[in-house]
């Protein structure tokens, strides 16, 4: 098994952390093949995948939604014929090719999806559980059924996606669409005469902005998008106060650090005192523990 491509490859992908289910075959044709992950939900496949056995041998993979991306070939590149190496650069600039097209049809039906459910929405009410176990106010959101949207935007204010999160917190995001360097506002679109704070989810941005009224606040989804947005935001405004404001775990920390010093921005994060409950992360957290200890004390007194 040890000189089996397919079985080398699979485990190139998992070393670069790109790990697929087990029940999903690896098809060697050259094509390219959407896979499942292990974290994936039924239904769901992440993972992107092409595999060529014909000489040189040699594939890549990936995972889309993170942005992780991996070559690998049988051979060690040191090895490879002159032949065997253009032959391999032709391939890896076609497909590059070829990948990009591909992404960029997604990301337009994936945009197109989502304008038509926002444009059939309406707006988010003020009851919704998540609001209302997070204190916040709907703001832009819009709601369908019992589940809340957010518009997700690029710089440009064109709507990229939608994100869903229903009244448990579950979070989804429109499948296909792009993204990175994507945000989802609390209120104005980022100005470069006003700071930006770049956070990583919506109800933390909302929090946020309540905080610092004078602030425009954006949230990046996610702690891996955090450096993409401050480094959009810094290239389109080069002289804003950017501030990013990190969730208080490894993660968290780790990315919101990364992507302040990549952007020459400022970092903030929540300071927990030691007797406050286990599990509390981001600015929302500490604001809606806050406010419980508050009421607390009024009922003592």
């Amino acid at each position: 098994m040890q000189n089996d491509p397919i079985t080398q490859f699979r485990q190139a992908l998992a070393d670069a952390g790109v790990v697929l289910a087990t029940h999903s075959p690896i098809i060697a044709d050259g094509a390219l093949h959407r896979a499942p992950l292990v974290t994936d939900r039924p239904g769901q496949k992440t993972a992107w995948y092409r595999l060529h056995l014909d000489s040189p041998i040699a594939g890549a993979g990936g995972d889309w939604r993170q942005g992780l991306s991996v070559r690998w070939s049988m051979k060690r590149p040191s090895a490879l014929t002159n032949k065997e190496r253009e032959m391999l650069q032709h391939r890896i600039e076609r497909e590059r090719a070829e990948r990009q097209t591909e992404l960029e049809v997604q990301h337009k039906e994936a945009a197109k999806r989502a304008l038509w459910i926002w444009n059939h929405a309406s707006s988010a009410k003020a009851d919704h559980e998540y609001l209302r176990r997070k204190q916040i106010h709907p703001g832009i959101a819009r709601q369908r059924d019992d589940l809340l949207l957010l518009p997700i935007t690029g710089f440009d204010g064109d709507l990229r996606g939608i994100q869903t999160i229903n009244p448990a917190g579950e979070k989804r995001f429109t499948r296909g669409m792009q993204k990175q360097g994507a945000f989802i506002r609390v209120d104005a679109m980022p100005a470069p005469d006003r700071q930006m704070i770049v956070c990583e989810g919506w109800a933390t941005a909302s929090s946020l902005a309540r905080l610092s009224p004078g602030a425009v606040v954006i949230a990046a989804c996610d702690a891996g998008n955090l450096l993409h947005v401050a480094l959009e935001a810094r290239k389109r405004s080069p002289r804003i106060d950017l501030v990013i404001a990190a969730d208080a775990d490894e993660i968290g920390m780790a990315k919101a650090k990364f992507a302040a010093v990549a952007a020459s921005a400022k970092w903030i994060w929540p300071r927990f005192p030691k007797d406050a409950p286990k599990g509390l992360s981001d600015f929302n957290d500490w604001i809606v523990w806050r406010r419980s200890q508050r009421m607390d004390d009024s009922h003592v007194g």
